[in-house]
């Protein structure tokens, strides 16, 4: 009887230790379904608003202006004219990423 509880109290034991592993938190894999809610834009600086923190951008693919709102540290580096890559989500004028794109020089 002892030999039996002893059993018991120890899967109990070992049950109550696996519930912990499984409330471990899982990372997000980035995938094609979270990708559809980001808009990718490219294109060169038009203008730049320091006070409002926004940036004003030439889209390449549709020729239209973009203002888009950036963070401090991001309105400190872009200047008008550089060529930029900026992540959007979709219906939102607040960058989430901006990265410089350093464009190829022209061939003489």
């Amino acid at each position: 009887m002892k030999k039996t509880i002893a059993v018991v109290v120890a899967l109990l034991f070992l049950l109550g230790l696996t519930n912990f592993t499984f409330a471990q938190e899982k990372k997000h894999k980035v995938t094609k379904a979270t990708q559809e809610n980001v808009e990718i834009i490219r294109g060169k600086v038009v203008s730049v608003d320091r006070t409002n923190r926004q940036i004003i951008v030439r889209d390449n693919k549709t020729q239209a202006n973009r203002a888009v709102v950036v963070s401090e540290k991001v309105i400190t580096v872009v200047k008008i004219g550089d060529e930029v890559k900026i992540k959007v989500k979709v219906g939102s004028a607040h960058a989430e990423s901006v990265k410089i794109v350093k464009s190829k020089p022209k061939k003489k």
